[in-house]
């Protein structure tokens, strides 16, 4: 069996068996691509792998989405016997699942005689993994025994695939059915509050911990979940509380708090965040950065911007990516300095995207630039033709300066191109209450 990789051998000479299956064993916790060379090799030299030298290579397979390499090996699973294995079995679900060939996991799983709580639970997140949620909620309905893994699978790939209410909703029935949640269930849940806003729900979980605490031991990550669910759901002030009350903190902590205060256009709590970051010899990453940039965006602080832009190469070594720059533009449309919002989004290193332009063209329409407007919508069409909210902003533009009839055409070509089959949808909560609406309901249809 012939699988060629990049990355050469690196010593040729002849080892036992037991030496390949020990090192593919390590390997493939800290180096999949040398966990492969290892198998390969004891293949060439006719060494015969054990099962875990076969379920070290074929993870490696799928963490290198390596498909014929995969495949390869499991057609050397099968034909050496150990197919029906369902540790192996498991191994090779995943690697389809990883793939997304769920019809090719569905034959080994249905090839395996004994499925035990693993190997459901195999199957289940690759139903997960690939979004077919139908089958998923239907396979974990017919699991007679289902530990907590099995539970929090299923609730990772709600939470995952944006079945947020459903998620809330098995969380309910995993403690009806007195299974006891872990850190996972909880972080689970959370994100799913803060997916629906609903601070009523956040609240609940919030306080089940509390009373649970000799259970659940609320981690850095649980603390940070519980922070960013408050803050989305309007309560900055527990969500700054818990910050404080905080002592160990890390990064994501930081993070957490700095973009949620962005949000509300707190720029100097975002740099007095930005600071103790530095004075705790922190390294910031580019999620503090777009944090501190969205910050500056919404309080309108240009010059902290340019000095944000500047800094994250130069000194921490964390190159803009084109959702910091389009934060830079964002402010300085917002400011009305129109020209200087173009020349930055001509000259950064990255094409610009439809974003780009469409903040630029909403600011020439709030400040009146209509020769710019016009230059700007016309790129945005050449981007996105297939887009109402482009002709939307053109059209204003012809209205504002007297071309009549252009303005009438732009709203013909809309009619035809408006598509009502698959309108966005959105989330609130009033008074306790999960409400679901879409783009052209009015406030009767709530």
């Amino acid at each position: 069996m012939a699988l060629n990789l990049i990355l050469p051998l690196s010593n040729t000479k002849p080892k036992s068996t037991l030496f390949y299956n020990t090192q593919n064993l390590s390997n493939s916790q800290s180096d999949a691509r040398i966990s492969l060379l290892r198998f390969i090799q004891a293949l060439t030299q006719n060494h015969f792998p054990k099962k875990t030298s076969f379920i070290s290579a074929i993870t490696a397979c799928s963490n290198l989405l390596l498909i014929h390499h995969g495949k390869a090996i499991h057609a050397h699973i099968v034909k050496v016997g150990i197919a029906s294995d369902r540790f192996v079995g498991s191994s090779v679900i995943s690697f389809y699942s990883s793939i997304g060939h769920l019809d090719h996991a569905q034959k080994v799983f249905d090839g395996i005689p004994m499925k035990d709580a693993v190997l459901q639970t195999c199957i289940l997140m690759a139903y997960l993994r690939n979004g077919d949620i139908h089958n998923a909620r239907k396979f974990f309905g017919e699991i007679e025994e289902r530990d907590v893994v099995t539970w929090n699978a299923m609730l990772t790939g709600l939470v995952h695939n944006g079945w947020y209410e459903e998620a809330v909703e098995l969380f309910r029935n995993m403690l009806i059915n007195k299974v006891k949640p872990t850190e996972v269930s909880i972080i689970c849940v959370i994100s799913a509050c803060s997916q629906i806003g609903s601070l009523s729900l956040g609240q609940w979980i919030h306080s089940y911990v509390q009373k649970h605490l000799h259970e659940i031991k609320p981690t850095i990550t649980l603390r940070n979940s519980l922070i960013h669910m408050y803050a989305k759901c309007g309560r900055l002030d527990i969500a700054l509380d818990l910050f404080c009350e905080q002592e160990e903190k890390n990064l994501e902590t930081y993070n957490t708090m700095l973009t949620n205060l962005s949000l509300y256009g707190s720029g100097i709590m975002c740099l007095s965040i930005f600071s103790q970051i530095l004075k705790l010899q922190i390294c910031p990453d580019r999620i503090t950065f777009l944090g501190l940039l969205m910050a500056c965006s919404h309080a309108g602080m240009i010059s902290h911007a340019f000095t944000c832009i500047k800094c994250m190469g130069q000194v921490y070594g964390v190159e803009p990516g084109p959702d910091h720059y389009n934060c830079l533009i964002d402010v300085l449309s917002r400011k009305g300095f129109l020209e200087e919002s173009r020349e930055v989004i001509e000259t950064m290193p990255f094409e610009p995207d439809a974003y780009s332009w469409g903040t630029l063209l909403s600011a020439c329409i709030n400040y009146g630039d209509a020769e710019l407007g016009l230059e700007v919508a016309k790129k945005l069409i050449d981007l996105e033709w297939y887009e109402e909210g482009r002709y939307t902003g053109l059209i204003n533009l012809c209205t504002k300066v007297g071309r009549t009839e252009d303005a009438v055409m732009l709203r013909n070509a809309i009619r035809q191109l408006c598509r009502k089959d698959n309108p966005g949808r959105s989330m609130i909560e009033i008074d306790g209450v999960i409400h679901e609406f879409a783009a052209g309901d009015s406030i009767d249809d709530i």
